[in-house]
Parts: C-alpha cells; structure tokens; sequence
C-alpha cells in the first residue's frame, strides 16, 4: 500500500489541515465541513478521470490547479485552497487518503470514537476485542472495532488504529526468538 514515509506525509498534511479548520470554524461549521468532506472522499473514490488528473505527471501545476478550481471553489474555498497546496508541493496524489485520514482524525477528535482492527488467529468474543482496545488506548474512547481473521499469525493478535499497530502475535515472538538465536 504505502510506505511509511508517505503514511507520515499523508497523516502530517491531515492533522495540519484538521487543526487548521477547527481553529477558523465553530463547531456547527467544522460539522458542515466534515460532511463536505467525506462528500468529496465518495466524489474521488467513483471519478476515475479525476484519479487520472491528480496522478499524471503530463499536466502542468498551473493546469491541475485551474481545473480544480473549478470543480472545488464554489463547493468550498478552503477545501480548494488546501487541494492547491497539495498541487503546489507535489503532494495531490495523496489527495483522498489525506481527506480519509482527516475524517478519522475528526471522528476520534471530536467525537471520541475510534475504529481499530483487531487481526487475530481466529474470531474473539466482542468484549475480548473490547478489552484490549481498552487496555492499549484508553477507557474514554469509543471504538469500532473490525476482528480480522488471518491464521499466519499463529495465535495471539494485532491491533491496529489509523498507521499505528501493536503486534502481539505468536509469529512476531517466534520472530524475535529466531532473530535472538541466530545473531
């Protein structure tokens, strides 16, 4: 998928622009914001030519920048300023997971609800998933948790929320035993 390095690029330009907007909004606006948002995440995930825009290198900065003013300027003038930025700093290929990662940062932000992944060998009882998203984040939050299924990792589990993961799998510790041995 991506790299870590892109993962920082793509959580950096999120949390700037999320902390940006909760600063010049109130909160009835930042509301009406989100949704344009998440508005423009499903307008990007179903256009196929926008993708083809916002990843070729045969357009110039300038082209790209007016062909997005007119789709996103009278939508919103922020939006289409932060997409500018983008385009400016070569970074519009990050476009959506940059807006999807804002969304998640607002969900946890504002409304203390966070999706985390739970991977494990096999299903967990809900309040077995419920527990160790507790136990590793915190009790104040709310959580959608999504238990994955994935037999390679032998037994225990991982446990994932944004770009962060926690792996407490058999396989990681037979991992680390190995590598221990052996060097």
């Amino acid at each position: 998928m991506f790299s870590n390095k892109n993962k920082k690029i793509i959580q950096h330009y999120a949390r700037v622009f999320f902390e940006f907007s909760v600063m010049n909004m109130n909160d009835n606006d930042i509301e009406i914001f989100y949704n344009k948002i998440k508005k423009v995440c499903f307008f990007l995930s179903k256009n196929i030519n926008i993708y083809k825009i916002l990843n070729t290198n045969l357009l110039y900065t300038e082209k790209k920048i007016k062909i997005f003013k007119k789709i996103f300027y009278n939508f919103d003038v922020l939006l289409f300023k932060f997409i500018k930025l983008l385009i400016l700093k070569k970074r519009e290929s990050f476009l959506k997971e940059i807006l999807l990662e804002y969304n998640r940062i607002y969900e946890e932000d504002k409304k203390g609800f966070v999706t985390s992944i739970v991977i494990s060998a096999s299903p967990l009882r809900k309040d077995i998933q419920e527990m160790i998203a507790h136990k590793i984040i915190s009790k104040k939050k709310k959580f959608h948790i999504i238990n994955q299924i994935d037999k390679s990792i032998i037994g225990g589990f991982l446990f994932r929320v944004g770009y962060k993961e926690w792996n407490f799998s058999i396989q990681e510790q037979l991992f680390h035993i190995q590598k221990n041995i052996f060097h």
